[in-house]
């Protein structure tokens, strides 16, 4: 665990609309561009806990249990306990969660039998009363990667996820608690992508223009100042969050610029398998975006793949803060945790 540090909170002002502070783990401020320049920023000093213990605080409004990278695989049981552990964790430490959210690549190849595997160790480890709210990742498009003769077609592969996961479609919004969740999705295959970009756009996020256009029309739905819209997308923004070298790409830049038209979106990414314990894993440039990390493995360029890690959020959503709860769920305990106060202008 990491000792008690020093951190920095940024209490960014974009178009003179400041809506969040956030409170980050990090010796070193983070200095975001907008609009091509360098935002102005007031610089204050925090204390950041690493504590073992939970906060004592009023019950939130809402409480999300996210977790992304399961990569669930028929022919690994390694893998899939971790997935048991962490939801059996979760309900040691927030056993009435209202909401579970993971963030994309639940199976490692899209596989209806790995679907089918996800959803009983889901179903089986959750609280059974929670919400549930799915994304696709890219790994669920790559069935042809490890069944090369297979004639399955990106419709047939849309269409299993959208069956399996029991949801309207590839993209799509909910409530929750009186909060707005809307996902944003990857529409090709891996194959596909390869077909129309070549192999350096495999794992980018193919975004159609009717999903660009639902997204801006979704976004204003019951929007207040002061309440967090919650938008997920498996790959995270490229050039943002730690991690987001291994970006959405392609429309991700345009896609950015309409949710920092409501600085209230909080966006979690996963994809990269990034740990959580970097300072840029929370990060704020007109919206607040957060790497999710992963529960199957996770990787760095300079360590590699590690297999004994394996984390999540829980997230505590008040009047007056959201805060993030970094877990650690192979030895079950918390990483650190990072708090965003709202500010209300009508108060």
């Amino acid at each position: 665990m990491k000792k008690f540090i020093v951190s920095i909170i940024l209490i960014i002002a974009v178009l003179g609309f400041p809506v969040y502070q956030l409170t980050n783990a990090s010796t070193t401020p983070f200095f975001h561009l907008v609009n091509g320049s360098e935002a102005t920023e007031t610089v204050s000093v925090v204390e950041e806990s690493d504590t073992q213990t939970e906060q004592i605080d009023n019950k939130p409004a809402l409480q999300l249990a996210i977790m992304s990278d399961t990569h669930i695989d028929t022919h690994d049981p390694v893998v899939n306990q971790k997935f048991v552990t962490a939801l059996q964790d979760l309900k040691k430490v927030a056993p009435d969660y209202d909401a579970i959210s993971i963030n994309g690549d639940m199976t490692n190849f899209g596989l209806a039998e790995e679907y089918q595997l996800f959803k009983s160790i889901l179903k089986e480890n959750k609280n059974p009363s929670a919400d549930e709210f799915m994304v696709i990742g890219n790994h669920e498009w790559m069935e042809k990667r490890i069944i090369p003769e297979t004639s399955v077609s990106d419709e047939q592969l849309k269409g299993r996820f959208i069956e399996e996961m029991n949801v309207s479609g590839l993209y799509y919004d909910k409530w929750i608690n009186g909060y707005h969740f809307i996902t944003i999705a990857g529409e090709k295959s891996e194959a596909t992508m390869v077909g129309m970009y070549g192999d350096s756009e495999r794992d980018s996020a193919y975004v159609t223009e009717e999903q660009i256009k639902w997204l801006e029309k979704t976004l204003p739905i019951n929007a207040v100042d002061h309440k967090p819209i919650f938008v997920f997308f498996h790959q995270p923004i490229t050039n943002t969050v730690y991690g987001s070298e291994w970006g959405a790409r392609l429309q991700d830049q345009r896609i950015l610029a309409i949710l920092k038209k409501y600085p209230q979106v909080i966006l979690f990414s996963g994809h990269s398998h990034y740990p959580l314990d970097h300072p840029k894993s929370i990060y704020t440039d007109g919206i607040t975006m957060v790497n999710t990390s992963s529960v199957a493995y996770t990787y760095t360029p300079e360590s590699g793949e590690n297999y004994t890690l394996s984390q999540g959020y829980v997230v505590n959503v008040y009047r007056d803060k959201v805060e993030f709860k970094a877990r650690e769920f192979s030895t079950g305990s918390w990483i650190k945790t990072v708090t965003i106060p709202i500010t209300n202008p009508t108060q």
